[in-house]
């Protein structure tokens, strides 16, 4: 009889752990990588070759597209690949 009570709190304590552990939707790591590209763009458009910028500036815009029609692996792919060229850029301005 004792045993019930333990398994109860024991199988609750999983579900609760499992809960926690959730991944990121795609939507929301869609949504969220655009607007952080967007952001580091904006904050370094400045300091960006214009052909950098250009490439990056329509990465973001294909991203916004992807994420309208719900096609958000696409979306995520574009977001990072322009997250990727902004860090790049960066590093090669440090490394100079």
């Amino acid at each position: 009889m004792t045993s019930k009570p333990i398994l109860f709190f024991i199988l609750s304590f999983s579900v609760i752990a499992c809960a926690k552990n959730r991944p990121i939707s795609l939507d929301i790591q869609c949504d969220n990588d655009i607007k952080l590209a967007t952001k580091h763009l904006k904050a370094s458009t400045d300091e960006l070759d214009k052909d950098i910028r250009k490439k990056i500036d329509n990465l973001v815009r294909a991203a916004k597209i992807q994420q309208q029609h719900a096609e958000y692996p696409s979306c995520i792919d574009k977001a990072q690949r322009a997250l990727t060229l902004l860090k790049a850029d960066e590093q090669s301005k440090d490394s100079k």
